[in-house]
């Protein structure tokens, strides 16, 4: 079983049933759970950087098509993206990546595996149901397949990552997060226990 595969089973096997338990829910199709990921650049202009596109391609295991439209595109529906000269408007180019499904869970394995310890010492927010935090460009290399190459991609800005859960409030989110990451702890003591 690969490693994405393991922490969906962790969510659906052992997290869904303590959720259920510790909330009360009637019906286990209540208890929340992971609806997407989306990553967005850091500035929408990065964006027209090949490095900064194909890292983006390269974490999110997704290839990213940019079409052209009108001049502009509404960003109100993205928090992270900025407007262009404050008029509501950001380069068509400026695009996020929205993650489902097996790729979703093997996105969510590097966050919490590869540099979550490194994402809980920086700026983070927890919303009523989902996670937002930064991906800075120095976390690149707690990605094996962004760090053998990690001078091409260091002059990159990052990203920014949104968890979007099925969550109801902030507290459900909370526990959903809370019960991912003891899965990192879980992962860690096993390791230990095998060196001794």
């Amino acid at each position: 079983m690969g490693p994405s595969l393991q922490l969906q089973f962790h969510y659906e096997d052992i997290l869904r049933q303590e959720l259920l338990l510790k909330l009360n829910y009637t019906n286990v199709m209540e208890v929340p759970g992971s609806s997407e990921i989306r990553v967005v650049p850091k500035e929408p202009y990065d964006f027209r950087s090949k490095n900064g596109k194909l890292a983006m391609e390269i974490l999110c295991g997704q290839k990213l098509i940019q079409t052209r439209g009108s001049t502009g595109k509404s960003f109100r529906s993205n928090p992270f993206l900025e407007s262009n000269k404050d008029k509501g408007y950001v380069s068509d180019l400026a695009r996020e990546s929205t993650l489902r499904g097996h790729s979703m869970f093997h996105f969510f394995f590097k966050i919490i595996i590869g540099i979550v310890l490194s994402f809980l010492n920086s700026p983070g927010e927890i919303r009523k149901n989902s996670i937002q935090f930064p991906m800075e460009t120095e976390f690149f290399e707690f990605f094996p397949e962004l760090a053998d190459h990690f001078e091409i991609f260091s002059n990159t800005l990052g990203f920014h990552v949104t968890i979007v859960t099925s969550a109801k409030t902030q507290d459900e989110t909370l526990l959903l997060w809370s019960g991912f990451l003891r899965k990192k702890w879980n992962l860690n003591l096993k390791k230990r226990k095998r060196k001794d």
